[in-house]
């Protein structure tokens, strides 16, 4: 049943297929395997009980949850009958953090129950699906720890080398764009006047201001700061991602390209006056989502991460493009110009440097 957990919860191939996010196998001693998710703070003790007496079982249970100091740790105790129960409710009242302990009996059937403290919901997932494997070998537990190593060294290699590279082209633009939202806000005359400049107004682009298809991207709602704020919080959280590995070149070519055909998408279809950098920023995470299509363009466990995080961003903005008022035609047209450029241009390339 050990053999099992482990190879639900650590093994990729597995895990991945399962829709869960795999832990890492960090230690593995005959009856105690130690597992982690990556960024989650979070641990798991499985502690195989077969062949253990009652005061053994106590002696691990009291040093594995004294020698905890930070995040949240999970023990599961795998095997065993009606005793293990009490025995783990006992060692919880002796532990000292008890705020961040969460403990399991997973009987010899795989059933989980929670016996004390926190939820581990990987845990009870992955209980409900046990795969049918007898028993790990150790070159098999060797080849897990080993990939779980791999992984987490490209990941914190990642994360390192992004974290060094300032966005200059993604603050420069937010810049643009709380400049251009005070010149253009209130009810000065000289203020709205700039603002009808710059506007995306279907009419005046087939009059020939194809400027409009761009401009209008640096504009937000003049009466008050929540459109602008918004969108720039959310463009400085996908361009301070996504900078550092494009470059800036090809970040400036993005951002101008999903803004100019998300301009075009609402100017032929929308048939209203259009403003925001909303079309722009769908391209950034259409562009994230082909980069993730892309072989090798992100580490294994970025990727995972990534493509989780971004299915629940999209939903939620599919929602919000379908409200009165919110120009869908934009963001939809931006968000597929950023997909394409990224299927077929940047993931193409390895990251930049720059």
């Amino acid at each position: 049943m050990r053999d099992r957990l482990i190879a639900a919860l650590a093994d990729p191939d597995i895990a991945g297929k399962a829709g869960r996010n795999p832990a890492a196998v960090v230690a593995f001693h005959e009856a105690i395997a130690v597992l982690e998710w990556i960024g989650s703070g979070k641990g798991l003790v499985i502690l195989d009980s077969a062949g253990m007496a009652g005061a053994d079982l106590a002696a691990h249970l009291d040093r594995i949850l004294n020698s905890h100091e930070r995040g949240l740790l999970f023990v599961a105790v795998v095997g065993g009958d009606a005793e293990i129960a009490p025995a783990l409710v006992a060692a919880d009242a002796r532990a000292r953090d008890r705020d961040q302990l969460g403990l399991y009996h997973i009987d010899d059937t795989g059933k989980a129950r929670r016996v004390a403290g926190r939820r581990l919901p990987e845990l009870e997932k992955a209980c409900r699906n046990l795969p049918p494997i007898s028993r790990l070998s150790a070159d098999a537990i060797a080849g897990i720890m080993e990939r779980g190593r791999k992984e987490r060294t490209e990941a914190m290699d990642f994360v390192r080398g992004s974290a060094r590279r300032f966005p200059h082209v993604t603050v420069g633009i937010i810049v643009i764009c709380v400049l251009v939202f005070a010149l253009t806000a209130g009810n000065d005359p000289r203020a709205q006047q700039a603002f009808q400049l710059l506007c995306n107004n279907p009419d005046k682009v087939r009059q020939g201001e194809l400027w409009r298809l761009l401009t209008y991207a640096l504009l937000h709602d003049p009466t008050g700061p929540t459109h602008l704020i918004v969108n720039m919080l959310s463009l400085y959280s996908l361009g301070a991602f996504l900078e550092p590995l494009l470059g800036r070149f090809r970040m400036a070519t993005l951002w101008v390209v999903s803004a100019l055909v998300g301009g075009a998408a609402s100017a032929l279809f929308a048939g209203g006056i259009s403003v925001g950098a909303s079309g722009a920023v769908w391209g950034l995470v259409g562009a994230t989502f082909g980069l993730l299509r892309g072989k090798n363009f992100f580490p294994v466990l970025i990727a995972r991460d990534l493509r989780r995080r971004l299915v629940v961003v999209l939903a939620i903005n599919i929602g919000i493009s379908f409200l009165p008022h919110i120009d869908r035609y934009c963001h939809f047209g931006g968000g597929l110009a950023g997909y394409l450029i990224a299927r077929l241009i940047l993931a193409r390339r390895p990251a930049a440097r720059a």
